[in-house]
């Protein structure tokens, strides 16, 4: 009787065991194949990244052009005794240093969304600044008629901007780990300085030479890759150029170009590829 009613139960209960055998499991390596399958750039791609960039050569264009017309005319002032160099008048030979112009680096955030498997777009907001070790010309206080150059040369800032811009993406390996890109970026920047020149002369009568009402626009290009080390997160290494048409009330249309490379961290935040 018992072997009887170990049979009934046997076959009753071997369809759903065998369904069971057949029907695929949600194992690890099928977990592993999900994961993988979401990493790397697609066109369900959404993330957020940050950076900072280090300055991969001096700035230059017309912006650093027009500084250093002024400082070259200043040397000239100076040699001819023009400018003095203390209150009572003594020349300013030899006490002159040429200036050196550099980036303090760029640093920004960053949002990345996928349009296809191959194409992205994305808006980035970031700031730069640029700075000159150089000499001053200021105005003496007991000789009114005279002006003077500082004796030393100090760090001014003669740059800096905020930016707001969009940009287009290649990514010519979607869902891969190693994915290289290329961004063509634009946008509006809104600059300011501490120590800019209208002409190669300072006006002696002007209260200072802070820029006013900058405004630019600019365009830049970056060439890089992001290394997508989990679905989750991603490390970045970006070579960028970046052209900047700035306005002032002090001069229109000067253009400062800048050269980085950047290294930044992101976070995916759309999985579902």
């Amino acid at each position: 009787m018992k072997r009887f009613v170990f049979l009934i139960s046997f076959i009753l209960g071997f369809p759903e065991l065998l369904m069971a055998e057949m029907a695929p499991r949600n194992d690890f390596s099928t977990y592993a194949e999900e994961a993988n399958s979401k990493i790397g750039f697609s066109k369900d791609y959404f993330s957020f990244s940050f950076f900072y960039g280090g300055s991969l050569g001096p700035p230059s264009g017309s912006f650093i052009d027009a500084e250093k017309d002024y400082d070259r005319n200043l040397l000239n002032r100076i040699q001819m005794g023009e400018v003095k160099r203390n209150i009572v008048g003594m020349p300013a030979i030899s006490t002159y240093d040429r200036p050196i112009y550099q980036s303090s680096g760029l640093f920004g955030i960053e949002l990345e969304s996928g349009w296809t498997d191959y194409l992205g777009y994305g808006f980035t907001f970031q700031g730069q600044s640029v700075h000159a070790v150089r000499q001053r010309v200021q105005k003496q206080i007991h000789f009114a008629l005279n002006e003077d150059v500082t004796t030393l040369p100090r760090d001014v800032q003669v740059y800096s901007d905020v930016s707001a811009l969009t940009f287009l993406s290649v990514h010519p390996l979607p869902k891969n780990k190693f994915d290289p890109y290329i961004k063509l970026k634009a946008g509006l920047s809104f600059p300011v300085s501490d120590n800019v020149h209208a002409s190669t002369r300072d006006d002696y009568f002007a209260r200072n030479s802070s820029m006013t009402n900058g405004r630019g626009f600019s365009w830049g290009v970056g060439i890089g890759a992001n290394y997508h080390a989990s679905p989750k997160y991603f490390y970045m290494m970006e070579f960028y150029k970046q052209s900047t048409r700035i306005y002032s009330d002090q001069f229109t249309g000067r253009i400062l170009n800048t050269f980085y490379l950047q290294f930044g961290v992101g976070i995916r935040l759309a999985l579902n590829n």
